[in-house]
C-alpha cells in the first residue's frame, strides 16, 4: 500500500472512531439530564388509577368530574375505581405489597394510617386555600399536606325542629340539658316521640354515641383532658367507665327506641322523617335519607354537647372526600392535574354540596342545603378529631361497637365494657 492511501485509510479510521465517541459521549450525558414525565411526551397517552371508599350518589359525582377531567385532558386516561366496603381491605393488602393506586381517598386517615405513602401537596396551586378549620388536620407541623380535602367533616347530633318546637324544647348545650330534653319529649308525647331512635342492629350507631361522647368526656376540657395520656398508653381506663354508664342510663330512662337491638339505620331515617323520633346521633348525611322518605322534613345540626362542667360544645370533625397522591406512583404530573382540577372552586363545591358539608377550601361556595345555616351559626364552634382516628388505635372501632350491643342486651356492665376496650387498646398498641 503506497504512503498516500496509508494517509486516507487512517484519517477515514480516525472519523469514524470520533463519530462513534461523540455519540457514546452524547448518551453518557443523557442520563444526567432530568427525565421527561411520560404525561409530558408530545402525543403519548398515560393511565393512572383513582381510587375512592365513597359510594352511592357521591360518587357519581367524583365519577362525573373525573369524566370532564379526561376530556378536557384527552392524553390521561383514568382508571376509577370506588369499591364500598371492600375498599378499606383492599388498601390495607396495598400498602403491604406497596403497590398503591395513583391517587386515592384516606377516608379520615390521612396523616395517620397513610402518611407514609402519600405525597407533600403543600407546594401545589391550591394548597393555600386549604380552610384553617380542616388544615390541622390533614397537614403536620412540617407543613406537610397530605390530601385535598374537598369538605370537612363537622358532625353532631341531629335533631327534627318541628317536634322540638312542638314541645318546647331548645338545642341543647350540656349533656345534662339533653337529658332533661330527652325527658321533656318522652313525657309530653306521652311515649309517641322517642327522643332519640338508634338502629343498634346495625352496631356502628352504637359506635357513633361513644365517638361523639367520649371527646367531650375525655378530651376537650381544659380541666379533664387526657388525650396525652390515651396516646402514649398511660390512661388510666378507670376514667372511661362513665361513657358506658351515660349510654346505659339512655336505655334505662326509656330514652332509646325500644327496639334498639334489632332496628337498623333506614328505621331511624324513617322513624326520624315521621316525626317519631327527635334526635338522631348520626351524622349530618342523615338527614339526606330520611328527607327521601318525607322531602318537608326540616331537620337541624347542634354540636356535640359539651360533659364536663365548664366545657363549651364542639364538633368531631376532620378529612371527609379526599385526594391523596401516592409518593411512588409513576405518573406523579397526571396525578397532580387529576387532582388540581378537583381544586377548582366548582369542583370542590359540588363534592361538598353532595355531602351537606362545608368545603375543604376557601373560595368554594358552601350549599348544603338546610344545613347552611346551622354550619353558619356554629362556625367559631371548635372543631376536634373523632376519637377513634386520634387516640385509640386502629381496630378499636368494632370494639366499641360490639361491646355496646353487649351493654344494651345486659351482656355486660359498665365495668365489662371498659375492661374489654382496655384490652383491645392494650393489645392493639402492642401489635402496633
Amino acid at each position: 500500500m503506497n504512503r498516500s492511501k496509508w494517509l486516507m485509510l487512517c484519517v477515514a479510521m480516525l472519523v469514524l472512531l470520533s463519530a462513534c465517541g461523540g455519540g457514546a459521549n452524547e448518551g453518557k450525558g443523557s442520563t444526567n439530564e432530568p427525565t421527561t414525565s411520560p404525561e409530558a411526551s408530545s402525543g403519548k397517552e398515560v393511565r393512572i388509577t383513582v381510587s375512592t371508599n365513597v359510594i352511592g350518589e357521591q360518587a357519581k359525582v367524583l365519577e362525573q368530574i373525573t369524566d370532564n377531567f379526561m376530556k378536557d385532558n384527552p392524553l390521561i386516561k383514568v382508571d376509577f375505581s370506588a369499591p364500598g366496603k371492600e375498599y378499606e381491605n383492599t388498601m390495607k393488602v396495598k400498602m403491604a405489597s406497596n403497590d398503591m393506586p395513583d391517587v386515592f381517598a384516606t377516608h379520615g386517615w390521612a396523616k395517620a394510617r397513610y402518611g407514609e405513602f402519600l405525597l407533600d401537596l403543600s407546594g401545589e396551586s391550591w394548597a393555600s386555600n386549604v380552610n384553617a378549620a380542616i388544615k390541622p388536620l390533614v397537614s403536620d407541623e412540617t407543613g406537610k399536606l397530605y390530601v385535598l380535602p374537598m369538605d370537612q367533616d363537622k358532625a353532631g347530633p341531629v335533631f327534627n325542629v318541628a317536634v322540638l318546637e312542638k314541645y318546647g324544647v331548645e338545642v341543647p348545650a350540656t349533656y345534662e340539658e339533653f337529658l332533661a330534653a330527652c325527658e321533656t319529649i318522652k313525657a309530653k308525647s306521652d311515649g309517641e316521640v322517642v327522643p332519640i331512635h338508634m338502629g343498634g342492629a346495625d352496631s356502628w350507631p352504637i359506635g357513633q354515641y361513644f365517638d361523639f361522647f367520649a371527646t367531650p368526656l375525655l378530651i376537650s376540657s381544659s380541666s379533664q383532658s387526657y388525650g396525652d395520656q390515651l396516646l402514649d398508653g398511660s390512661f388510666d381506663w378507670t376514667s372511661f367507665e362513665t361513657l358506658p354508664q351515660m349510654f346505659k342510663d339512655l336505655q334505662t330512662k326509656g330514652f332509646l327506641n325500644k327496639d334498639v337491638l334489632t332496628a337498623k339505620y333506614s328505621d331511624s331515617a324513617k322513624a326520624f322523617a315521621e316525626g317519631k323520633a327527635a334526635f338522631g346521633i348520626y351524622s349530618p348525611s342523615f338527614i339526606e335519607e330520611a328527607q327521601k322518605i318525607n322531602p318537608e322534613l326540616k331537620a337541624g345540626l347542634m354540636p356535640i354537647p359539651s360533659v364536663v362542667e365548664g366545657d363549651t360544645p364542639t364538633f368531631a370533625g376532620g378529612e371527609k372526600t379526599t385526594w391523596g397522591i401516592w409518593k411512588d406512583s409513576k405518573n406523579i404530573e397526571a396525578a397532580k392535574k387529576y387532582v388540581e382540577y378537583f381544586a377548582k372552586p366548582e369542583n370542590v363545591a359540588l363534592v361538598a354540596k353532595s355531602n351537606q358539608l362545608p368545603p375543604g377550601l376557601d373560595g368554594a361556595e358552601m350549599d348544603a342545603g338546610q344545613l347552611t345555616e346551622y354550619y353558619e351559626q356554629y362556625k367559631d364552634i371548635r372543631v376536634l378529631p373523632f376519637f377513634d382516628r386520634e387516640y385509640i388505635p386502629n381496630g378499636m372501632w368494632d370494639v366499641m361497637c360490639k361491646n355496646g350491643q353487649d351493654l344494651l342486651a345486659d351482656g355486660i356492665d359498665a365495668k365489662g365494657y371498659t375492661a374489654n376496650m382496655k384490652q383491645e387498646y392494650e393489645r392493639l398498641r402492642a401489635a402496633n
